[in-house]
């Protein structure tokens, strides 16, 4: 089990390749989400850790698409290819009822972790089940750059056919 902290190095030493990228790292419940970014902005930063998150689900073409919006046009969305599982893994993640998803904030330069946050989403029986369809499937990362071609960010959300909001408390 690794062990995360804010302040010290990403555990996932693959991950920490010095470029920005969000992706979404299979577990055997559900799956955690690195957000690597250069030059993390205070406002940035602020948002990710007490903001607001409103957590949206889009489909198309058999490929799950999750957005996080923090607010004022920070935002990702991140596409999900269940086809590069292993049998066992594919398994154990489709038969799994959890729906915590940890997101963490990672400064791409250093690889340290800068803010993590953790939500569940009601809608996680439905990623599923479109994962669900990519079994055999080839050719889904070209599906997802003519899709990133066709739809931003903002149409993928007003698209989306679930959404959540999560508040921060103090």
């Amino acid at each position: 089990m690794d062990a995360y902290k804010v302040g010290q190095l990403f555990p996932l030493e693959q991950y920490c390749t010095g470029q920005e990228m969000n992706v979404a790292i299979p577990t055997d419940g559900f799956f955690h989400i690195l957000m690597s970014l250069k030059k993390i902005a205070r406002k940035e930063k602020k948002l990710f850790t007490t903001g607001t998150i409103t957590a949206s689900l889009f489909e198309q073409r058999d490929i799950p698409f999750l957005i996080l919006d923090f607010g004022e046009n920070f935002s990702i969305d991140i596409s999900f290819d269940a086809s590069k599982f292993d049998d066992e893994t594919r398994r154990v993640w489709m038969s799994s009822e959890a729906n915590a998803i940890a997101i963490f904030l990672v400064e791409a330069t250093t690889g340290i972790i800068e803010g993590m946050r953790l939500i569940g989403v009601g809608f996680a029986p439905e990623l599923r089940a479109i994962c669900a369809k990519q079994k055999g499937q080839k050719g889904i990362e070209q599906r997802v750059l003519l899709i990133h071609s066709a739809f931003t960010t903002k149409d993928m959300v007003r698209h989306a056919i679930a959404k959540t909001v999560f508040k921060q408390h103090s």
